[in-house]
């Protein structure tokens, strides 16, 4: 009788977390899309997402109007509800936006994200805070 409450009880709490973890993926999914633009597409996106949502790694690729490549990475300090990963990206985006970048290269999206330096449309630099702790304090830079 034991063992059919307890797989009762299972089956219980499977079917509830099932909708549940539908539902996370796709917030993450519908997430993805609304920044794929900004971040230089789908796949970076969908990058950013899952790696603050679960704190792993994240690289980024971006491809600039005059075919350079632009690389970065950073793993964050920890995993992140949707809506901090919303506000975090959403207040990167914002920043750059107000720098006049509204493309940005995967260097200037990691600067707005854990801090760093951005280079400027007008060739300047400007000092980003961040929106993201990242792991060990340092973010884990890739070149270009």
């Amino acid at each position: 009788m034991k063992h059919v409450l307890i797989a009762a009880g299972v089956a219980a709490a499977l079917s509830l977390a099932s909708p549940a973890m539908a539902a996370s993926a796709t917030d993450s999914g519908r997430m993805a899309s609304q920044y794929s633009s900004w971040a230089g597409g789908q796949a970076n996106a969908e990058a950013l997402v899952a790696g603050l949502r679960n704190g792993s790694t994240v690289t980024l690729v971006t491809r600039g109007a005059n075919g350079t490549k632009s690389i970065a990475g950073f793993t964050p300090a920890g995993s992140m509800s949707a809506g901090n990963v919303n506000n975090a990206l959403a207040g990167a985006q914002r920043s750059l936006a107000r720098m006049g970048i509204s493309q940005p290269t995967a260097e200037q999206i990691q600067a707005a994200l854990i801090g760093g330096e951005v280079e400027l449309p007008n060739g300047r630099t400007q000092e980003l805070r961040g929106t993201v702790a990242v792991r060990g304090g340092n973010p884990q830079l890739a070149s270009r």
